[in-house]
């Protein structure tokens, strides 16, 4: 048996929600349809909880960068990721973010990316699956203001005879964003 070591590699938080992509990911962790995310957004848009829906941007324009920490201390009262955006905000991640991959604004045509506009109050009345929508949207956010996730990628090769097996795997080494988006 040899264990080959074949480095460290990073994982960047990925980009921020667009429509299509909020639908995507919804399908897949609630088994939810593309008509019920879009009910879904819609009524937390209508009820100021995110920005507008119907985008096909992931990223932010350089003005709302610039002005998130207004995001970020509003969501200080949303008790399922309060600790994160204490920390966001107490060690001042958000600074720079206008000048990261999820900031452009060659790429949003109207609207930016969906996120958190920050208000909370009266998220407990929600159904618990727009509830839960809601969540997905705010660590998605969340996640791009922390630093990547590390794998420790390892190769295994066993020879039997004249037979050799291969096999490889990925280990998390810092979880990094994967704290708050799992």
């Amino acid at each position: 048996i040899s264990d080959k070591e074949s480095g460290i590699s990073k994982k960047k938080a990925p980009l921020l929600f667009n429509l299509a992509e909020l639908q995507s990911e919804c399908s897949k962790r609630f088994k939810i349809s593309p008509a019920q995310t879009l009910d879904i957004i819609q009524e937390l848009y209508e009820k100021k909880y995110t920005t507008y829906p119907r985008t096909d941007a992931r990223v932010l324009t350089t003005a709302v960068a610039k002005e998130i920490n207004k995001n970020l201390n509003r969501l200080q009262n949303y008790g399922p990721t309060a600790k994160y955006v204490h920390e966001i905000l107490g060690e001042k991640k958000y600074i720079g973010i206008e000048k990261t991959a999820y900031t452009d604004d060659s790429k949003v045509t109207d609207h930016y990316a969906i996120i958190p506009t920050g208000q909370c109050n009266g998220i407990e009345n929600l159904s618990a699956l727009s509830q839960r929508v809601y969540d997905l949207i705010v660590r998605r956010f969340l996640s791009i203001f922390y630093p990547p996730a590390w794998y420790k990628n390892v190769k295994v090769t066993v020879q039997v005879g004249d037979e050799k097996f291969f096999a490889g795997a990925k280990l998390l080494v810092k979880p990094g964003y994967l704290e708050i988006a799992g």
